[in-house]
């Protein structure tokens, strides 16, 4: 049935038998119930710009009132989706190059804003392997939050950042500012009163606050200060046994965990004391990515640590020989990460590479294409963790006597492989993207090799998420390998990412 008021966001399937849909992910009770195949869900894209054939068609049959009164001004698609710094009437983007979205559509812009970033970051397909922590659970508990609270807030202000990004959309990145203003307030204030009720809750609005704080560092070419981590590592202290027993509890100190790591593979900024004690994670057991968590949680106090004795400046041989043997276990459980994933994880050289994608940015000609962004991503953060491991062992090499000059050529031969591939990973997840979706991600091409075909998932998601995940790890590959011209291209990518993500900048 098409209506003018919200559009439905049910599946497919549910539409055409006309039942309500209860849209439970990945596939509603409905078609399970019924032993239907549940197609999804459209992206809030798609939802915003249903048929509009078939709502003209109604709009034709059904006689309209035409009221004298004035009415509150609503937000609408052409409000919320297009730079409101423009001409009056001018459309923003593929949105808008279609006839105009008739008035009665009225959409609540938190509603549309938060459902776009959610479907689009969250509920993008990806291998059932991939697991993004905290992510996974934030709608859940977004929707049970009180509206105002700090977790609601932070939610808010991450979702207005991203959709200002992918769609340049000045209006929205000031109402990220704002709600990010805040989230601050009312988290500082939650953590002033009793919070042996809600830690969970003011646990994963610090996390948010975290996420946002990154994504305002790439915006402004800078390091994150990681000042919302290190109070999500306070508040993880300050917790007491009953307060980590639950799931949420966990998934979230886990979080806190990944996070931790990140910050250990750069070097411009210094690590941060861990949590005492790390809980186990609840992720099942099976994920390849809280595998690699797990693999990877030894790196952030051996950063620590190692940073603690460089900056001692006594150089202690024994000492040198324990960093030495505590690197070589962490790099070798690392690399054993990589012999239990299943076959189809393993990276393919592209076999077609459109003109366009070799123009936007390739290196050394190199193209590997993976089953999904995700996977191509978690193969980065291996990559990026090996490299920082690399690098505390060509230290301690060079700290003892005689140098050991062959394994210091070889620790710096295995960084290159490592930054190399990682390198091979953007071409496909970027394409030839060179501005914001906006402009048309019809238009993106990307690599394909034989057997991995471009899907219509990997259109969607990577020309809104690509940019966040390739950007996550190239800084950090500058920092240890001297390759002159592998940085100078390094450093082009990262501005094609700048481009990527307008953050409300004209193009020219």
């Amino acid at each position: 049935m098409v209506y003018g008021g919200k559009p439905s966001t049910g599946c497919q399937t549910c539409r055409k038998r006309r039942i309500k849909c209860d849209e439970t992910r990945p596939h509603c009770k409905a078609c399970v119930r019924t032993g239907r195949s549940c197609p999804g869900y459209p992206h809030p894209l798609d939802v915003v710009l249903r048929d509009q054939v078939a709502f003209h068609r109604k709009k034709r049959d059904t006689p309209s009132t035409v009221s004298t009164q004035p009415s509150p001004a609503p937000i609408t698609l052409n409000d919320a989706f297009s730079d409101s710094s423009s001409n009056a009437g001018t459309p923003s983007g593929p949105l808008l190059h279609s006839p105009q979205v008739p008035r009665g559509l009225f959409l609540s812009t938190e509603d549309t804003v938060t459902s776009m970033f959610f479907n689009s970051f969250i509920y993008s397909p990806r291998d059932p392997l991939i697991l993004q922590g905290f992510m996974d659970i934030l709608p859940d508990v977004f929707f049970y939050t009180q509206p105002e609270s700090p977790l609601h807030v932070g939610t808010l202000a991450v979702s207005f950042f991203s959709v200002a990004a992918w769609t340049g959309n000045r209006a929205f990145l000031q109402s990220a500012e704002q709600l990010f203003v805040k989230a601050l307030a009312k988290t500082r204030k939650a953590l002033q009163g009793d919070i042996s009720q809600n830690v969970d809750d003011i646990l994963m609005a610090i996390l948010l606050l975290s996420t946002y704080e990154e994504f305002c560092a790439m915006k402004e070419g800078r390091q994150p200060t990681r000042t919302h981590l290190r109070g999500a590592v306070a508040l993880v202290n300050s917790k007491s046994p009953a307060q980590r027993s639950s799931i949420l509890s966990l998934t979230l100190e886990i979080a806190v965990q990944v996070q931790l790591v990140k910050s250990s593979k750069g070097l411009a900024y210094p690590t941060m004391p861990s949590p005492s004690a790390w809980s186990v994670s609840p992720e099942a057991p099976q994920a390849a990515t809280s595998q690699l968590w797990m693999a990877t949680s030894e790196l952030a106090s051996l950063r620590q640590a190692w940073d603690q004795f460089n900056y001692e400046g006594v150089h202690d041989i024994r000492e040198i020989h324990e960093f030495l043997t505590r690197a070589y276990c962490l790099d070798a459980t690392l690399e054993a990460w990589t012999y239990a994933l299943p076959a189809h994880w393993k990276p393919v050289p592209a076999t077609w590479i459109p003109q366009s994608v070799r123009r936007a940015g390739m290196y050394k000609n190199r193209c590997d294409c993976y089953p999904d962004m995700w996977v191509a991503g978690t193969w980065n953060f291996y990559r990026d963790s090996r490299i920082v491991v690399q690098n505390i062992i060509r230290c301690c090499l060079a700290l003892l006597p005689g140098g050991a000059p062959e394994q210091i050529q070889a620790t710096i031969d295995l960084t290159y492989k490592l930054a190399l591939d990682m390198c091979a990973t953007v071409p496909y997840i970027l394409g030839s993207q060179t501005m914001s979706a906006h402009v048309g991600q019809e238009k993106i091409e990307y690599p394909e090799a034989d057997g991995r075909r471009v899907t219509p998932a990997h259109h969607q998601t990577a020309s809104l998420i690509g940019g966040w995940v390739v950007s996550s790890h190239l800084a950090n590959v500058q920092l240890f390998c001297r390759s002159e011209e592998l940085n100078a291209w390094i450093e082009e990518q990262k501005e094609r990412v700048l481009r990527i993500y307008t953050f409300g900048r004209q193009h020219v």
